[in-house]
This record gives structure tokens, C-alpha cells and sequence, in this order.
């Protein structure tokens, strides 16, 4: 059974998702040929991993949580993203 990846997933986020825990990233990246690190273009379809923990499984599915922590670099912001006297001004 295929899925579809969404804004700001890894194989990672879809593992944690779509199989319970991180330990299929490598197995989804062979059989999706993928590379594990790869920034995923939304809607990519990918082959559904095998179940590890349903608990967690059904945690996601339940509370409908979708991971997603590839960040966008064109769209960082916050204190930590900022540099003094560029874009934080110290007077």
C-alpha cells in the first residue's frame, strides 16, 4: 500500500508515522529508492513500511498527527535565526 508524503517530511517523519519508530527509514530508502537523508517533494508516493509498534501507529492515526520536521531554510525565524546588527538591532 502507497502514501503520500507531505510539506516538510523525511522518511523519518513518515516512519515514525506510518510504522511506530524510526527503524524503517532504511528499509523504506531501499525499497523506495530514496536516499535515507533526502528532502522529500510533497506528494511523493511512498511504499508503506511494516508495522513495528502499533501503539504508536495508532497514537498518530487516532489524534491525526502528521510529522513533519524537515525545516524550509527560506522561511526560518525566531531569536535563533537572527544576527546581531543585520537582523537584530541592539540599541
Amino acid at each position: 500500500m502507497q502514501i503520500t508524503s507531505k510539506q516538510g517530511q523525511w522518511l523519518g517523519d513518515i516512519s515514525v508515522r506510518e510504522a511506530g519508530n524510526i527503524d524503517s527509514v532504511v528499509a523504506m530508502a531501499i525499497d523506495n529508492n530514496l536516499s535515507a537523508i533526502e528532502k522529500m517533494v510533497p506528494g511523493t508516493p511512498i511504499q508503506r513500511p511494516e508495522s513495528a509498534d502499533r501503539r504508536v501507529m495508532n497514537y498518530y492515526g487516532i489524534n491525526d498527527i502528521y510529522p513533519a520536521t524537515s525545516a524550509d531554510p527560506d522561511h526560518l525565524s525566531g531569536i535563533g535565526y537572527m544576527a546581531v546588527e543585520i537582523t537584530f538591532m541592539v540599541s
